[in-house]
């Protein structure tokens, strides 16, 4: 599940520290799997009761918090009571799935908050199925940037989406149109999207992608980091006729885009020195924007992690 590490221009745990938060989480994620499978291989999970039934205690108590049934989840500063009914999974598949699942609230909390500050959060990246589908198929080793409010010639705009790997990033565009739409992408500012018979045109998002290009190039070139980058077209349940992989930008449909998500799970490396510096340097080139959190707090906090 890739990690979260910044989210428009909301204060994120990775800019206080990119050297410690992304093993931590790894660690968190895996302690928090094991007991899970060990309460499923033995049959402790019930749906009868409030809350599933307690093992020996993780150490870091802060991941737990989030696989309650029922949970409070804190949303300008009211607390909002979530009641969640949860079956019994029956296969680990499934189990693997309700992880996930109780890991996303976990990973916003993370780019969302500090230890002293936080940021008041859009409720529509709680149920945005594009920022949920990327953190659950793509391996932790991996970073998100999702649409970052980024600094570009001493100006604001919002970035492409960012993913940065250990040996190279991919600043990537996803086309928003129905399923089944087939993309015609030409060499001139407007592309064509045909969906059941009918044909609209579209500024190509080639464009954008350059702007973020020119960001990232000039954050690493400002680091003297030597770190590769592509650009992606992106379209999981769409038809891109016609396009090849060429200048630096590759086109991942339907057709090539289980191929894509495989190539980064074959990926055995740990993080990377260069991947990290490069994760500093571009989130230090992000804006911010944040309030101090009340004492009681930032108290609950510290008790939780």
């Amino acid at each position: 599940m890739v990690q979260l590490i910044k989210l428009q221009d909301y204060v994120s745990r990775y800019e206080m520290g990119i050297y410690q938060y992304p093993s931590q989480f790894i660690r968190l994620k895996k302690e928090k799997w094991s007991k899970m499978q060990q309460m499923f291989e033995q049959g402790l999970w019930e749906t009868d009761r409030e809350e599933p039934v307690e093992i020996e205690p993780i150490p870091t108590k802060g991941i737990s918090q989030f696989f309650k049934k029922n949970k409070s989840v804190e949303t300008d500063d009211k607390k909002v009571q979530e009641v969640e009914k949860m079956d019994i999974p029956k296969t680990v598949d499934e189990l693997k799935h309700h992880f996930l699942d109780g890991l996303f609230p976990f990973q916003l909390k993370w780019a969302t908050t500090t230890l002293r500050e936080k940021s008041f959060v859009d409720d529509y990246y709680r149920h945005d199925d594009k920022l949920t589908r990327l953190l659950q198929r793509i391996p932790d080793t991996y970073f998100l940037m999702y649409h970052p409010i980024v600094e570009l010639r001493k100006a604001k705009m919002e970035a492409e989406t960012i993913l940065i790997g250990p040996s190279g990033i991919e600043i990537i565009h996803e086309l928003n149109f129905p399923a089944g739409t087939r993309i015609h992408p030409t060499s001139e500012k407007s592309w064509y999207a045909e969906h059941e018979g009918k044909s609209s045109r579209f500024l190509t998002p080639i464009i954008t992608l350059k702007r973020t290009e020119s960001y990232v190039k000039s954050v690493l070139g400002s680091y003297q980091l030597d770190f590769p980058y592509r650009l992606v077209i992106l379209a999981p349940e769409l038809t891109i006729q016609g396009a090849s992989s060429r200048f630096q930008t590759d086109y991942i449909d339907r057709e090539r885009y289980e191929g894509w998500l495989q190539e980064k799970r074959k990926i055995s490396s740990p993080l990377k020195h260069t991947q990290l510096k490069a994760a500093e340097a571009l989130l230090k080139h992000c804006q911010t924007t944040s309030v101090r959190r009340p004492e009681w707090d930032m108290e609950k906090e510290i008790m939780e992690e």
